[in-house]
């Protein structure tokens, strides 16, 4: 089954989380242990719980209509069938046609997409894999919950993934907005071949890096991994220290800020099992936030047995 018809409604709305909340869980991370837990006593109710396909049509309504994701609605926009008004000249006025006329047909797709066929067509195959490995569920262990972002080379700069914020309140667009309280992978592919990615607090020079709560930071090779907290500053840079202009600013900021865009992210789940022990993955793509909490939009991709991830230690029984 393919969800890609729903790239046309994935949003965050981020403001939809309180500010009184008395743990500094992640929502995100919070997602990723109970759809591992969905996995481990094999419970679909919950599984299912956690996806798009779970929303009433009111509430994917709303959750569609308060979109702040310029990408996406430029998207809708696009597919618009019918001809704009002539003194139609803003996003924001395109938007509000598009979607009157448009949010039916995406409610219909989604609501095709039954339980039974939620069931027999995601879920039951990422069991089926995990049985392949021989999973003795009652010993498996999640030992980390990242949000996972490609970094490419692309025109002489990093190009990493992520979502324009609308067009009245849009900034530059190489800005790199990064929650707190959460870890990011950040995966240089193979167009990065020599050239590395630093962060620090000055947009160009690597003399000040900034290495708290970063690992690899401008080694030139393998992942990077992120973890901010109330004491990193609201802006740092990333850069490659070797070409200039290669990078932008970096946004730091508490997932309950609703001063951000919307952004669709994946989120990629490693897991230890067996002896001597081993690292799995699973891959959550396109992670929202909606009036419900974060769900997932996408098939849950089952990457398999991986070599353990840096940064990761397998964890003792």
């Amino acid at each position: 089954m393919r969800f890609s018809r729903l790239k046309t409604s994935m949003f965050i709305f981020a403001a939809f989380f309180g500010k009184g909340l008395v743990a500094q869980v992640h929502p995100s991370e919070s997602l990723g242990r109970i759809f591992f837990e969905s996995l481990k006593y094999r419970d679909f109710n919950t599984y299912f719980s956690q996806s798009i396909f779970s929303l009433n049509e009111q509430t994917f309504k709303f959750f569609l209509q308060t979109i702040r994701n310029q990408s996406v609605r430029d998207h809708l926009i696009k597919d618009h069938p019918i001809p704009f008004p002539a003194d139609t000249n803003t996003s924001e006025q395109k938007w509000d046609i598009a979607f009157l006329h448009n949010w039916r047909t995406e409610w219909r797709h989604l609501s095709r997409n039954t339980t039974k066929r939620i069931n027999s067509e995601t879920f039951v195959p990422i069991l089926r894999e995990t049985d392949g490995y021989g999973f003795q569920w009652e010993t498996v262990q999640l030992i980390a919950i990242e949000i996972l972002l490609p970094v490419h080379w692309e025109n002489g700069r990093f190009q990493i993934k992520g979502d324009l914020d609308l067009e009245e309140k849009q900034v530059n667009p190489r800005t790199l907005f990064i929650d707190r309280s959460i870890t990011y992978r950040l995966r240089p592919d193979k167009s990065t071949y020599s050239r590395a990615f630093m962060i620090g607090t000055d947009p160009e020079d690597s003399d000040q890096a900034y290495d708290q709560g970063v690992v690899g930071n401008g080694s030139g090779q393998g992942d990077i991994l992120i973890r901010f907290n109330e004491k990193t500053p609201e802006t740092l840079f990333y850069f490659c220290p070797d070409q200039a202009g290669a990078g932008g600013p970096i946004q730091i900021k508490s997932y309950d800020d609703a001063n951000k865009p919307n952004q669709r992210q994946d989120l990629l789940l490693t897991l230890s099992y067996g002896s001597p022990q081993r690292a799995f993955q699973i891959l959550l793509k396109d992670i929202l936030l909606t009036p419900i909490g974060p769900l997932f939009c996408e098939r849950p991709e089952w990457i398999g047995e991986v070599p353990l991830p840096r940064g990761l230690n397998f964890p003792e029984f």
